[in-house]
């Protein structure tokens, strides 16, 4: 009796096996794809995904979406949006004039020795030094040209023949008579030590700041400014967000009673923005609404929306209207208020492509999977890495980007089943312990039965 209970717990421990391997196997997805990586080394990557892998997972939130090394088991993975391309901080040259030391003084009106343009640009400064003064003791700045605001100056000495280093005092004024100390974090310096040299030339402000005219003062260190040549401005990077794809859709049934037209998306896209495809001239408020499944209830995304085309020019049309939140939803529908005699509108989607960003963990190749209705992403602490890696390298570093290869078809449309798989191990071995109680019971009741013997 003691063989059969050893042998039916192996035999369902392989079963059990089995079905966790399944689980987790070819069959749970509906297809994939190769990535291929541009170095071996990198450890963190990240892939742009594109219309067939969105067309392919199904899940609305994209958990459906996993990356398998070569023994197909999932790697840590986290979906981000596309990043925005690096910022150059924006650069221009500025006028500038020597200063009198009368004129640095705090409360002196440079405005008395200044001859200005109507526009208040900086023609020249009226002064001329006297036998034995010393050189100019500040710097004026017509910072007038720049159409955002300062982030920084940078001042140009060439070489400086003498050592020196010191803190640069900033003042701002609008009307060169009335000024205002600016919080900068201002020290220069030209220092040498044998073949080594160490110059710092940026006067960088604690905030941007905005101000027609800036009075620049040396103030505590060593030694005597150099001739300055030049003065440039530096202002805050903008970085433009990636441009927008689009996808139209044509009402995919007759308008209904209400004048509503419905449209269906057969991607899982991140719709951000929406825009209307008009015939004609027309004008029109439109209720744009959602929802996942056909007896699902309508939910409104936008309200009292205003659309509207007079003529063939882009500028007299509405421009795209931005969502409050990324929509993935499958059914759209509009619904105008009032009935419209017009051709049906184009509903297009507007969206940026994601990134799958995931760490190289075991070996190589690795694949991206798509489409199941049971398999789902792990969880890891991939953002956590992130950041650590983003410290260490500086704050644009990315992950190496890798590309997709062709999709090769894996379980089909037969992954997209939600239902339990049946757990044929567990059934077995109750059955054999149900079986065993019954050969145990039956087993005592012959005892029981069995003559005593005399």
């Amino acid at each position: 009796m003691s063989r059969v209970p050893n042998r039916m717990a192996v035999l369902a421990l392989g079963l059990l096996s089995s079905a966790t391997l399944a689980a987790t196997s070819d069959d749970a997805f509906v297809a994939q794809w190769p990535l291929a990586l541009p170095s071996s080394d990198a450890g963190a990557y990240q892939v742009e995904l594109d219309d067939a892998v969105y067309a392919t997972t199904v899940s609305p939130v994209l958990r459906d979406l996993v990356v398998v090394n070569r023994d197909g088991r999932q790697v840590p993975a986290l979906l981000q949006s596309a990043p925005a391309p690096a910022a150059l901080p924006t650069t221009q040259a500025l006028a500038w004039f020597p200063l009198p030391a009368s004129a640095a003084r705090a409360g002196s009106d440079i405005a008395a020795i200044s001859e200005v343009d109507p526009d208040g640009r900086l023609r020249r400064i009226q002064w001329q030094s006297a036998p034995g003064d010393a050189p100019p003791a500040a710097l004026l700045v017509d910072a007038g040209a720049l159409e955002v605001p300062l982030q920084a100056l940078v001042l140009d000495w060439g070489v400086a023949d003498v050592a020196f280093e010191r803190a640069m005092q900033v003042e701002g004024s609008e009307d060169l008579r009335a000024w205002q100390p600016l919080p900068a974090g201002g020290r220069l310096l030209d220092l040498r030590r044998g073949e080594a040299r160490l110059v710092e030339r940026r006067i960088v402000f604690d905030g941007p700041v905005r101000t027609r005219y800036l009075r620049l003062t040396p103030g505590a260190g060593a030694g005597t400014m150099p001739a300055i040549v030049s003065i440039t401005g530096e202002s805050p990077a903008f970085a433009e967000a990636p441009a927008l794809q689009w996808r139209a859709l044509e009402p995919s049934v007759p308008a209904d009673a209400e004048g509503g037209f419905v449209f269906r998306l057969d991607a899982r896209l991140p719709v951000t923005h929406v825009d209307l495809g008009l015939d004609g001239n027309a004008t029109a408020r439109w209720t744009l609404s959602v929802r996942e499944t056909d007896d699902a209830p309508w939910r409104t995304v936008a309200s009292d929306w205003l659309v509207y085309r007079v003529g063939a020019d882009a500028a007299s049309r509405t421009p795209p209207r931005a969502l409050d939140t990324t929509l993935r939803a499958r059914q759209w529908r509009l619904q105008p208020d009032a009935p419209s005699a017009g051709a049906a509108p184009v509903l297009r989607l507007g969206y940026r492509p994601e990134r799958l960003v995931f760490v190289a963990e075991g070996a190589a190749p690795f694949s991206l999977r798509a489409g199941s209705g049971r398999a789902v992403r792990v969880d890891a602490a991939v953002a956590p890495l992130l950041a650590d890696l983003r410290a260490r390298n500086g704050g644009r570093w990315q992950p190496a980007l890798a590309t997709l290869g062709a999709r090769t078809e894996l379980a089909g449309a037969v992954a997209l089943d939600d239902t339990p798989p049946r757990d044929w191990g567990t059934w077995l071995l109750w059955g054999v312990l149900l079986l065993g109680v019954v050969l145990v019971g039956g087993f005592a009741l012959s005892l029981l039965r069995a003559p005593k013997p005399r």
